[in-house]
């Protein structure tokens, strides 16, 4: 065996031991305590806490809140970026501005969350033109943006977080994959603006992408700090039910918590190896 193949071996090994082996024994505790096998308040195996999760809805209420939350901000995130990076790339690779969009990706989610809670809350920044202007006269009349049951400000804050991140993405995938002489080529053989755009650089800067854009689905999926600081009560999103559960005060329901997160982890784990699993299949056909 070469010593590049030991080399290989031993860092697959210990990713396992760092990274595979803690997920999973958490996973078989929460699974275990989920059916009432371990737990200072549970005596033995049942399935009420599961059967008392799907009966409230909580979860599923929860789990189709928290897609349409994480779907919008990707659809409008990627679009966005998209859309800078084909119309206004050269603008964007001058020093000062390519620069910028690096600060946005060095702000953590909490501060991001503040910082949308200070603008859009009710007696907020943008709460306090309007009164200065005339167009409200007390804060209740200010619309509400914030711990709204649409998640305005939640995909606000994701959007300010995620565009920068996919604007670098696609400038560095349309600068090494040579869309513009793909693009050149493709009018020098008489394709107009529209087609060059829809059928050529839009393939290839989402073909190249497509995985990463998934994972970032699955990332807000499961966000927790700016749901926390920017949602509302109920519905949650599913981190924010998930740590609900968990650290009531109520320890007869503390399973129903484990149940949550049980059944969340083998979503976001089937949806991963979903996503990896088609990602090689695709590089073996090609």
């Amino acid at each position: 065996m070469s010593l590049k193949s030991k080399a290989s071996n031993i860092g697959f090994i210990f990713f396992g031991l760092i990274g595979i082996l803690p997920f999973f024994a958490a996973f078989i505790y929460a699974l275990l305590y989920s059916f009432g096998i371990v737990g200072a308040a549970n005596s033995g195996f049942t399935t009420e806490f599961w059967v008392s999760i799907w009966q409230s809805g909580a979860f599923l209420r929860s789990l189709v809140y928290s897609t349409a939350v994480a779907g919008t901000s990707i659809i409008i995130s990627v679009s966005l970026a998209l859309w800078l990076t084909l119309k206004f790339r050269k603008e964007l690779e001058l020093p000062f501005l390519s620069f910028a969009m690096y600060i946005p990706l060095a702000i953590p989610g909490i501060v991001a969350a503040f910082f949308t809670f200070q603008l859009l809350a009710k007696a907020g920044f943008f709460s306090r033109i309007a009164y200065a202007f005339g167009w409200i006269t007390e804060a209740r009349q200010f619309p509400d943006l914030v711990n709204d049951p649409y998640a305005i400000g939640i995909i606000a804050t994701f959007i300010s977080i995620v565009t920068p991140f996919f604007l670098l993405l696609f400038l560095n995938v349309y600068k090494n994959e040579r869309v513009e002489e793909l693009t050149q080529l493709s009018q020098s053989l008489g394709a107009n603006n529209q087609q060059t755009v829809w059928r050529v650089s839009l393939p290839v800067l989402l073909n190249k992408t497509w995985t990463l854009i998934g994972l970032y689905f699955i990332f807000l999926l499961g966000a927790y700090e700016v749901p926390l600081i920017l949602g509302q009560e109920s519905p949650q999103m599913l981190s924010v039910l998930i740590i609900r559960e968990i650290k009531q005060y109520d320890l007869s329901r503390l399973s129903e918590g484990y149940v949550v997160a049980v059944i969340y982890t083998v979503i976001v784990t089937t949806a991963a190896v979903l996503l990896f699993s088609r990602k090689n299949d695709v590089r073996h056909e090609g």
